[in-house]
């Protein structure tokens, strides 16, 4: 009795996941979901050892992660990384202080020592603190490995960074 009700309850479980077809109309009863697998999330970090209040690092690591996880589940890491092959450490991406900023970058910095640098007014020159939006990083993720087209550039300025 015990043996027929499991095995009842695990062909409801199959029948619930609902199965998918291939191009023939046949049913796969047992469907397997796609995953995608990106890079690991990279380290933030500050950079020439300044100084960023830890709640404010925190809420930028907490945006950076949601983002980078849009950015994934997006597929835009499938055929390129974030941190480029040719930066000194592929596991961190350094934060730098950018004043005048009017947007976040992510860009290889060969003044830095070839490294992966996250640039943003974190400090304004009016002395404000600010943290970048999980939609400002996403873009700067986005702009970073895909890029705008011409047009996009040219209408917007998407992705040119002043």
């Amino acid at each position: 009795m015990m043996r027929t009700a499991l095995f009842l309850l695990a062909a409801l479980a199959l029948s619930a996941c609902g199965g998918q077809q291939d191009a023939d109309g046949n049913s796969d009863p047992i469907a397997i979901p796609k995953v995608r697998i990106c890079p690991p999330l990279p380290t933030l970090v500050m950079a020439d050892n300044a100084q960023l209040e830890s709640k404010l690092l925190d809420e930028t690591k907490a945006h950076f992660r949601a983002a980078y996880e849009t950015a994934c589940a997006g597929g835009y890491l499938k055929e390129r990384p974030l941190i480029d092959p040719k930066a000194a450490d592929q596991h961190k991406l350094f934060l730098i202080n950018a004043p005048e900023a009017n947007v976040a970058s992510i860009y290889l910095s060969e003044v830095d020592g070839n490294k992966m640098v996250l640039e943003y007014p974190f400090l304004t020159t009016d002395g404000k603190s600010q943290v970048p939006s999980t939609d400002e990083l996403a873009e700067a993720i986005t702009c970073n490995v895909v890029g705008a087209t011409p047009e996009e550039q040219e209408s917007s300025g998407r992705c040119l960074v002043d």
